[in-house]
């Protein structure tokens, strides 16, 4: 069977509905990319069309996959060679453009074709460019779009870009060939989209509607950096277009209706006035100059506020009144133009005509809280990220705020008060009334927030404590049902919104209030409250978090029964896992109670290996697993903190769950499950090395669990936990040949050669000395000299001064200088050949790594005999003179390493840091590593001591070496020698 036929079989049974099946075909499948006609081959899968559509997309997705898994990538699993990857650079802009009429394939084609650019345009494509604009045709608009949405593929990456000479020279590099085409396609599509004979909503029509707004999106990556002089000369043809595209009215009725639908999407003439609002945001906040003395910022703001009041309620226009509210929000924010809009007239509008019709409640909203709730939540309370038109409204007010605190403070109040008087009278008929005031209310209270700690400063006009004592309490204190849900998730988000301006003694008194709220059937409700108990106990002062054990122990019980009654409500896998918040909430409850979850912990570990034997079977959100693992790996740390016993309990629990996830090879659950592993071993003496782990330590040398990058980090600590505790029985079974292979196959990859250098240095630490061989050396030195990367090089420098540092019986900086050495006896002197090749490494190396330098590096320097004879001798003074250089640099000394140090946790948080597909760190299953080098408290103190004994040993031969350093590093050395009443002999 043919390459091609043979991928067919396997891309079809990469869609089959059984587990099995489908991971054989993966496998397969990845196998299959070895082949050198596999991108030629998959790529004819995606333009043959009498292949089945789906087979077709899967090609399309795995070619866009394999080129990003590949594509210039260091340690690539299948590297392309140079004459597929400029074979693939000639042919597959052609490809994309062929593929026309199947817009699902050509965006993946579109999207490799970005990637590729991305590592290799311009410098090693510089055709590329012309390759886009010579096939741009003035009548064949469908080829053009896949040319332009190509282009902005590309471009738009400048538009997040830090400036830097080499980002301009790509962008002039592009403007020099693509502004005159791309001129000729905006005019062309302007006298198409103008013609008389156009009908509105034709396919030709929306093809073109297409066209401008691909225009306008490259309008936006071609400014985004600079005002290109080609758009200068031009801007008031441009600006005009841009202009008549604000206001194009194609179709009979403008005003539109008031019904909310949601079923109806944007579409591109909404898109293309977005658009329009975010070129002139762009240029407001920009290109001022040019924009407003160029008389165009009036006419801009005026239509913009035209096209606001005559939108309707329906969702298809929420992103334009989102962007369009977002420029007029620049707009008033600026000193040169608050004539335009002091007056009380002016804002009393602005109140009437945008922030109140956006900031009602709609009905869809309405809908939506109970249809689609996760959506809900996510518009609601991550409405910072989300563009709906409460957080325009809420951002408009703000920026109006800036600038008009008094006036507008006074307006809005008025209209809350008008709303909670109308709520008032009628609580069960007017509940909209009061959602709208307390949103209106937050909008004007809040002055300064971040994602992580809520509103940080408020309006001093405002009183949100008096708010909420008088109009949040007693929805906080209400019984499920007795009023109407939206209130009571408005109550609980008000509690979340402003944890920050409430004491801790306030909080404390509230916090019993939102447990009734997790059993509220409601998904909002019970989502929100589980969200607000995890931020409450979340909030720091001072740098440390507000509340502890003694704190939160008489709720925490309840609290984690109630989200563990939610969570298990699920019915499958998915349904399970499908509220990440819940299990975020568990985790931080687990952190904070600590060791006042003892009396129920088992309680709390049955619930938590109950969740993971069930999302094992399908994991499907990665943010529930991390947090699940990270629950598990906490109660694990507190737990056993205050009873070491439960140790054993905890083993018995984890180990069958464990070992199911590692047999069934639930890849995404791997690195967690070898983190935990990690963390038991290390809760057992140095002298214990269970039965259990030994059992477990044969499968983890085969390499396809080293394949696998996600797993490295976490194996390789596993692999530290297993040397620390039974080195001598891993060399009595012969297991320490497999690690060495690990540490070459770790080494030797640009990825991984820092967990190899952690791997190395942890059997160097452990007394395996005398097993450590040539080929271990021989295998860095290769590296050395024929892959150097900085961070190899930085690898390499902390492991020897790791080795010359620490203080092991039969380990000293002649021992590692010997080691080095007898790798090519016939070359001696070959460590003071490799030193200096290093030593520039020295002051680039990271702050938790100058320590163990400064101290390796004053034992090579005092403690070797071998360096003070030639040839080694060479590099004694350069060794020197980085080390006084190191000097100049903050160095972290010994930390505490007692029950305090022990105590801190540090848990990652995948919203705050990203999640990692591959491996994600559990924090609360690091614990802070003993300082290797603890009995050097001052590193300088210890190199000047150090050198003045060798001095007495061998008189008149370390000053003159010092001297060589040159005045200005000896002079001051010698200085603090003196000072000290140190003397060199």
């Amino acid at each position: 069977m043919s390459l091609a036929g043979a991928l067919t079989s396997v891309l079809q049974a990469t869609l089959s509905p059984d587990a099995t099946t489908r991971r054989a075909a993966e496998r397969e499948l990845t196998s299959a990319q070895a082949h050198p006609d596999f991108a030629s081959s998959i790529l004819h899968l995606t333009q043959d069309a009498t292949a089945a559509k789906p087979i077709r997309m899967s090609a399309a997705l795995n070619f866009k996959n394999w080129i990003k898994a590949n594509w210039a990538v260091e340690d690539a699993p299948t590297p392309l060679t140079t004459a597929t990857a400029e074979s693939l650079k000639e042919s597959i802009v052609s490809i994309m453009i062929a593929l026309a009429s199947e817009p699902s394939l050509q965006v993946q084609v579109g999207e490799a074709i970005s990637i590729m650019a991305e590592a290799d345009f311009p410098e090693q494509w510089k055709g590329l460019i012309d390759q886009l604009v010579t096939p741009l045709s003035p009548d064949n608009f469908v080829v053009n779009n896949a040319l332009l949405q190509t282009a902005h593929s590309i471009f738009r990456r400048w538009r997040s870009q830090f400036r830097t000479d080499d980002l301009f020279l790509e962008i002039n590099f592009v403007l020099e060939r693509f502004c005159a085409p791309y001129l000729s396609v905006f005019r062309a599509t302007d006298a198409l989209l103008s013609a008389p004979t156009l009908v509105p909503g034709s396919p030709e029509h929306t093809v073109l509607l297409k066209t401008l707004l691909l225009i306008l999106q490259l309008y936006y990556d071609l400014n985004a950096q600079d005002l290109p002089p080609f758009f200068e000369d031009q801007l008031p043809e441009l600006m005009a277009l841009l202009l008549k595209y604000l206001d194009y009215s194609p179709f009979p009725t403008e005003k539109e209706e008031e019904d909310d639908d949601e079923t109806e999407e944007a579409g591109d003439l909404e898109k293309v006035k977005a658009e329009v609002c975010e070129i002139a945001t762009l240029y407001s906040q920009r290109y001022l100059d040019a924009f407003g003395e160029g008389g165009f910022l009036g006419p801009f703001v005026e239509k913009t506020w035209g096209l606001l009041t005559r939108l309707g309620k329906s969702v298809k226009y929420d992103i334009l009144v989102a962007k369009a509210t977002g420029f007029l929000s620049v707009v008033v924010k600026m000193p040169s133009q608050k004539a335009l809009f002091e007056s009380q007239q002016t804002l009393e509008a602005f109140c009437q005509k945008i922030i109140l019709p956006n900031m009602t409640l709609r009905k869809f909203e309405e809908e939506l809280f109970e249809d689609d709730a996760l959506e809900y939540v996510r518009r609601d309370l991550e409405s910072a990220n989300s563009e709906t038109r409460r957080q325009a409204a809420s951002d408009f007010t703000k920026a109006l705020m800036e600038q008009f605190e008094t006036q507008v403070t006074s307006i809005v109040t008025q209209y809350i008060s008008a709303y909670l008087t109308q709520n008032a009278s009628d609580p069960t008929g007017s509940w909209r009334s009061k959602d709208t005031a307390i949103f209106l209310l937050t909008s004007i209270a809040s002055r300064g927030s971040t994602v992580q700690q809520g509103v940080t400063s408020t309006n001093a006009l405002v009183d949100v404590i008096k708010f909420f004592s008088d109009h949040i309490l007693s929805d906080l204190q209400a019984p499920s049902g007795s009023i109407n849900p939206i209130i009571q998730a408005d109550a609980i988000k008000y509690l979340y919104t402003f944890r920050n301006q409430l004491t801790k003694e306030q909080l404390l008194s509230v916090l019993p209030l939102l447990v009734p709220h997790l059993q509220n059937p409601s998904f909002v409700i019970h989502t929100y409250a589980a969200i607000t108990i995890e931020r409450i106990l979340f909030i720091k002062q001072n740098g440390t978090f507000m509340f502890h054990q003694v704190d939160i122990g008489p709720y925490a019980a309840p609290i984690l029964d109630a989200l563990f009654r939610i969570i298990e409500s699920g019915q499958t896998p998915q349904l399970i896992a499908a509220n990440d918040h819940l299990m975020k909430s568990v985790m931080r409850v687990i952190v904070t109670a600590r060791q006042a979850l003892a009396p129920s912990y088992e309680s709390v570990l049955s619930h938590l290996t109950k969740i993971l034997g069930e999302i094992s079977k399908n994991p499907s959100n990665p943010k529930f697993n991390h947090f699940t693992f990270e629950s598990i790996s906490a109660l694990v740390r507190f737990i056993t903190a205050a009873n070491p016993s439960t140790l054993a309990h905890f083993e018995s629990a984890l180990f069958p769950p464990f070992q199911s996830i590692l047999q069934a090879d639930v890849s995404e659950f791997s690195p967690f499950v070898f983190q935990i592993l990690s963390q038991l071993l290390e809760l057992h003496s140095s002298s214990e090395f269970p039965d259990a782990y030994k059992a477990l330590l044969p499968p983890l040398l085969t390499p396809p669990l080293w394949e696998q990058k996600g797993n490295v980090p976490a194996l390789v600590r596993l692999m530290r936990a297993f040397l620390a505790r039974g080195a001598g029985a891993i060399v009595e079974a012969n297991q320490l040949p497999p690690m060495f292979g690990i540490f070459q196959h770790l080494i030797g990859s640009k990825a991984n050669d820092q967990h190899g250098f952690e791997l190395l240095e942890s059997i160097v630490d452990d007394a395996l000395r005398p097993y450590m061989s040539n080929p271990v050396f021989m295998a860095l030195l290769t590296r050395l000299q024929g892959g150097k990367t900085d961070k190899f090089s930085q690898g390499f420098l902390r492991f020897i001064c790791f080795a010359c540092a620490i203080q092991k019986d039969g380990l000293d900086p002649d021992g590692v200088i010997a080691m080095l050495d007898g790798c090519q006896p016939q070359q001696p002197g070959l460590f003071a050949q490799v030193l200096p090749v290093l030593l520039p490494e020295v002051q680039k190396a990271p702050t938790k790594d100058r320590k163990i330098i400064a101290v390796g590096l004053a034992n090579i320097l005092s403690s070797s005999r071998t360096m003070l004879a030639q040839p080694s001798v060479s590099a004694w003074t350069p060794a020197m003179l980085a080390l006084l250089k190191l000097f100049l640099l903050p160095l972290t000394l010994s930390k505490n390493s007692g029950a305090d140090a022990d105590d801190e946790v540090n848990v990652v948080d995948p919203d705050d840091t990203g999640y990692q597909a591959s491996y994600s760190k559990l924090g609360a299953s690091e614990r802070v590593r003993p300082d290797p080098v603890a009995h050097v408290p001052e590193p300088r103190t210890y190199l000047a001591t150090s050198l003045v004994a060798t001095s007495q040993q061998s008189p008149g031969q370390i000053r003159p070496l010092v001297l060589a350093t040159g005045p200005e590093f000896a002079t001051p050395f010698l200085t603090y020698l003196s000072t000290n009443s140190f003397e060199l002999k």
